[in-house]
């Protein structure tokens, strides 16, 4: 049998003539990195399906590397949405950091495997520094640790897990062996009627049924109402249901609203609940000195959702879940015989034990190496400016005559209806613009009242960008005929 792979370039390898292989591939990768003129193309939703199916997936004889990107390059890239333009401001889809970037080359050429420390031995210490680093951030105790997962609705999902086991622990049960007891038919997660969904998917997932997710009502500005909080825990009392998890908001999607923390943790420990904080949004708001108070009573959390690929600017994907203490893990952990056997020599940390996922990227060092690259004054200099973005947008849009702003931005969102226009008529603009290529420009709905949203998620972004997009917003509205 020969030595002589004909593959032998296909394969990444950590010597001389891989690295150049390597190197050569990645400058080929960027130069065909096209985009278009705006912040997508206006290429249909067809034209892209045929464009894009019209290549044959695995071919009998490849077609090379340097055609195979060059497709890529005209076909995707080409007709990509661009997060890096000012006029993409529909979601928390963020431009992304050089060091973040480059490092997610190394990320797949070394190709870590985080489930187990024998896979990862320096990327497991990489991945619990940062963790502890952020819980230190967030001022938990020494006890806090963490875990990188693949997004908010992971994290969050993944905290509620923990919210169930613990639940059960209280009860004498180990949920994960012998299953729901019968007791869990009384269990309650509170959230706002703000809450992302991924509070009822995980209610969903674990078994209670997305009914199991009591709504808490918000106040004109979108965060929970505590007097509705404390009406909603009697209630639960009075039918005999226990609050097995309050979950507080730490911006919303729409508003970016923050839930009053400090008090809405009170509660859950005056009701024996597990607290946990979506913070995916504005956890950020930890790197600045003047935001951070916003996010007073954080630290009192059970559990912390943080997203770093929102406002960190990280490639997706990259989230994080905080536990105020570590020992918590444990409700989670199975052992395996080939895996996390519970044998390993002192200061080995198998990972899996605290994760949903098996096999994880090694996503901790593209953070990692941005922060060291960056700094915090420098990251927070950045946020700031985005906020400061979106209260500019409510001057001028509420200037403007045509336009209600629904609250004043607490955020990186401003969220925002045209006076005599329909829902219809929102929709048409914002489709408009987006067909056109134009603009990605958000539209939602904030209870029952439909609306256009801002999102500022480019740290390049102007005034003057804000305003060249209302006028555009303005103008698409001139051009269409109002619903009755």
């Amino acid at each position: 049998m020969s030595d002589d792979f004909t593959w032998r370039d296909h394969i990444v390898t950590l010597d001389e003539r891989g690295l150049n292989t390597l190197q050569q591939a990645a400058t080929i990768a960027v130069g065909d990195l096209q985009r278009p003129t705006g912040p997508r193309s206006d290429a249909s939703a067809s034209t892209l399906h045929d464009l894009i199916f019209a290549f044959e997936v695995c071919p009998e004889e490849g077609v090379g590397l340097e055609r195979s990107l060059a497709d890529l390059g005209s076909a995707v890239w080409g007709n990509a949405v661009v997060p890096s333009d000012a006029a993409c401001v529909a979601h928390l889809h963020p431009p992304t950091l050089v060091a973040s970037v480059v490092t997610e080359l190394s990320i797949a050429a070394v190709n870590q495997s985080m489930d187990s420390w024998d896979q990862a031995p320096a990327a497991t210490e990489v991945e619990l520094h940062l963790v502890e680093w952020l819980a230190r951030l967030i001022t938990m105790p020494s006890s806090a640790t963490g875990i990188m997962t693949s997004g908010g609705t992971a994290s969050n999902v993944l905290g509620l897990t923990l919210a169930r086991s613990w639940a059960a622990l209280g009860l004498g049960v180990d949920v994960l062996k012998s299953g729901l007891p019968p007791e869990s038919a009384s269990w309650r997660i509170l959230c706002s009627d703000q809450a992302h969904f991924s509070v009822q998917r995980g209610a969903a997932q674990l078994g209670l049924g997305r009914d199991a997710v009591v709504a808490v009502a918000t106040t004109p500005t979108g965060v929970m109402d505590i007097e509705a909080l404390d009406v909603a825990l009697d209630e639960l009392e009075k039918s005999d249901l226990r609050a097995m998890a309050i979950v507080a908001t730490a911006g919303t999607t729409d508003l970016g609203a923050i839930d009053p923390l400090e008090a809405i943790g009170q509660r859950a420990r005056r009701h024996n609940a597990w607290f946990h904080v979506d913070a995916a949004v504005a956890g950020a708001f930890l790197l600045s000195e003047s935001l951070r108070p916003r996010l007073t009573g954080l630290a009192d959390a059970d559990s912390v959702t943080i997203d770093f690929h929102k406002l960190w600017w990280q490639p997706f994907n990259a989230s994080a879940l905080i536990v105020r203490d570590h020992e918590h893990f444990d409700l989670l952990r199975v052992k395996s015989n080939y895996l996390d056997r519970g044998d390993e020599l002192e200061g080995m940390v198998n990972l899996v034990g605290r994760s949903l996922d098996t096999s994880r990227r090694f996503d901790a060092a593209k953070v990692f190496a941005s922060l060291r690259a960056i700094g915090r004054r420098e990251l927070a200099t950045m946020l700031e400016h985005l906020v400061s973005l979106a209260h500019f947008a409510g001057e001028r849009l509420s200037a403007n005559g045509r336009f209600d702003v629904l609250t004043p931005p607490t955020s990186v969102m401003c969220v925002f209806t045209a006076r005599g226009f329909s829902a219809g008529d929102l929709r048409a603009v914002q489709q408009n613009l987006l067909a056109r290529g134009e603009m990605v420009l958000g539209r939602t709905e904030i209870k029952g009242v439909s609306a256009l949203k801002f999102t500022f998620m480019n740290p390049l972004t102007t005034t003057s960008d804000v305003e060249r997009l209302i006028a555009l917003i303005d103008d698409e509205f001139d051009r269409i005929t109002p619903e009755p």
